[in-house]
């Protein structure tokens, strides 16, 4: 999945020091831990923390483990979209502001890799991250819930 927004995302310091860190190049990638909802539902994703992450985000991956991920930190909260180029997989996503789900939404696969031939989702009002899993796993959050995000180091 990639998402329209260009900018970095804002994720905590020690992710910060990581990526200043890191040898010339592609970024490394960093992990968190994603608690959703009232029974916290755990997932393990790694953090689309720069432009050309954002833009990839899922594609091309042929399969997704279970409780595992991508999340997005838009870096600003506005409305954002989303599409599924180059996915061959369902993914389910969670549309979060200020630590709490806004919507859930299956999205399915765009085996076409120009963006522009895919269907678009957009967030339903303005959000400040999204959340990425495998189709199904997110079938009994609703809005409201709350998500805590753990940087892993």
């Amino acid at each position: 999945m990639r998402s329209r927004t260009q900018t970095l995302p804002a994720v905590a310091t020690a992710v910060l020091l990581a990526g200043a860190t890191a040898a010339c190049g592609a970024a490394p990638p960093v992990q968190a831990v994603v608690l959703v909802g009232s029974s916290r539902t755990e997932f393990r994703v790694d953090v689309a923390r720069t432009a050309d992450q954002q833009r990839e985000g899922l594609s091309r991956r042929t399969s997704l483990a279970a409780r595992t991920g991508m999340l997005f930190q838009f870096g600003t909260r506005d409305h954002h979209d989303v599409w599924m180029a180059g996915t061959t997989i369902p993914l389910d996503v969670a549309w979060i502001a200020d630590n709490t789900v806004l919507a859930v939404d299956t999205l399915q696969p765009c085996t076409q890799l120009d963006q522009d031939t895919c269907p678009r989702w957009t967030s339903p009002s303005p959000a400040d991250a999204l959340l990425e899993v495998p189709a199904g796993s997110l079938r009994e959050v609703v809005p409201g819930s709350s998500v805590v995000v753990k940087v892993l180091v």
